[in-house]
């Protein structure tokens, strides 16, 4: 995701990684807190439900990932919208489902300073659609384990707690229980081998309108792909109809998934179900595919 940075500035992470196992992290931030604001707000059938998500005392902040669920039954979004907080110089992805009540929202900002302090990470515009009640939650994908990922500008993840929002419909008399901090996710920093011949890392485009898939079960490998400069994991997977988070698992390529020119990758054979239009790199092998059994006459 965070391509436009000089490759030279991954090699930083292999001295912090070796730091954190002395015991002492350079980017622990015990105290960063990521919270639904309102945390519990009530509405009537029919009304507009502003929620914001933001983040307090936090430094070093270059780009955040963030996975929600809700309750679809109770809530639709309306509109999700980028809080300024992040810029959104690289989007990565910008999606929610109103029929499985998810909101996916990935974004970075390019040759800028990280920010500190405390801020909006993102807006969200629900609609109240019947009596009830629905929770504003974190959901843990393959790329986030947690449901959230905050890095600094070295792709190093910042450790942070998490506050639920509730949001009540149709009563003003229920008893909300306010949200419990969950305990601090702590992370280990993650290290990016940067190939010899490499010039520049390449990651995930913009444009994505599907939340991150979970590949299905591996059906071996295809072949090699050796990554060409410009080339980042979409555009190979479409040539192939593979499932680029497949690709990203198979290789064990972390997020914010940044890959070099002239890097390996194995293709597994993991088909793309949902795949989305956009740029197809060049396939380098043929691929193969099972034999489809006919339809009974």
């Amino acid at each position: 995701m965070l391509r436009k940075l000089n490759a030279t500035r991954f090699l930083i992470p292999i001295i912090l990684f070796a730091v954190s196992l002395t015991g002492t992290s350079a980017f622990a931030q015990s105290a960063t807190v990521v919270r639904v604001e309102p945390s519990a707000p009530l509405a009537q059938v029919n009304d507009r439900v502003n929620l914001t998500v933001k983040v307090d005392n936090i430094t070093n902040l270059t780009a955040m990932e963030l996975h929600l669920s809700f309750n679809p039954a109770v809530l639709e979004v309306i509109e999700i919208s980028n809080g300024g907080f992040v810029a959104a110089d690289f989007v990565a992805q910008n999606t929610f489902s109103n029929a499985a009540g998810t909101i996916d929202y990935a974004v970075a900002q390019l040759n800028r300073a990280p920010v500190q302090g405390s801020g909006t990470l993102l807006n969200i515009a629900f609609r109240a659609k019947a009596n009830g009640s629905s929770t504003v939650a974190l959901r843990p994908t393959q790329a986030a384990p947690n449901g959230l990922l905050l890095s600094d500008p070295n792709g190093i993840a910042i450790q942070a707690s998490w506050l639920n929002g509730t949001v009540t419909v149709g009563t003003t008399t229920q008893s909300v229980t306010p949200p419990t901090p969950t305990q601090p996710t702590p992370t280990q920093p993650t290290t990016t081998t940067v190939p010899a011949t490499s010039t520049a890392p390449t990651s995930l485009p913009s444009g994505s309108n599907t939340a991150t898939a979970t590949p299905v079960p591996n059906g071996g490998i295809l072949g090699t792909h050796i990554v060409r400069f410009g080339e980042y994991l979409y555009c190979i997977g479409r040539a192939y109809g593979v499932s680029p988070w497949a690709i990203a698992q198979t290789n064990n390529i972390v997020w914010p998934y940044i890959i070099y020119p002239n890097q390996q990758l194995s293709i597994p054979n993991t088909p793309w179900g949902d795949m989305t239009s956009g740029p197809v790199c060049q396939a380098q092998f043929t691929k193969t595919n099972p034999p489809t059994a006919s339809p009974p006459t």
